[in-house]
């Protein structure tokens, strides 16, 4: 799956999106989303978790929900318990016409308090 440049860097941007992220056929809306693209700590084409990096650099997504549903969930989705990512997918809608954007991404880490789950995750490609 390709990371598609034009696509990310607008809603990159775009600070004034709505996004919610989709878990095993549940919705959490997503607040305070921030997309960046940075340096990731490999310096050869690698495997991890399932997910082949093969760049230095990658699409990072910061992102909180209050919906303290998806802690359960977690474990499925995130590096950890398992061996492997399983890709979550996060969507917004751009443009006039409410164009429909995927990102598909990886858990990479979250920070959990008492009334909200911060999400930290990795593009690994965009869907139109």
């Amino acid at each position: 799956m390709q990371v598609n440049e034009d696509t990310i860097s607008k809603i990159a941007q775009d600070t004034d999106l709505k996004y919610t992220i989709h878990v095993d056929g549940k919705t959490f809306h997503l607040e305070n989303v921030s997309v960046t693209k940075s340096k990731i700590p490999v310096r050869k084409p690698t495997t991890r978790g399932g997910v082949y990096f093969t760049d230095t650099t990658a699409y990072k997504i910061k992102a909180a929900t209050s919906d303290l549903s998806i802690l359960s969930l977690l474990p499925k989705i995130m590096l950890g318990p398992n061996t492997e990512f399983k890709p979550v997918e996060m969507k917004t809608k751009v443009g006039n016409e409410n164009k429909e954007i995927v990102l598909v991404s990886h858990v990479a880490n979250t920070v959990n308090t008492k009334d909200r789950v911060e999400l930290n995750m990795i593009v690994d490609g965009t869907i139109p």
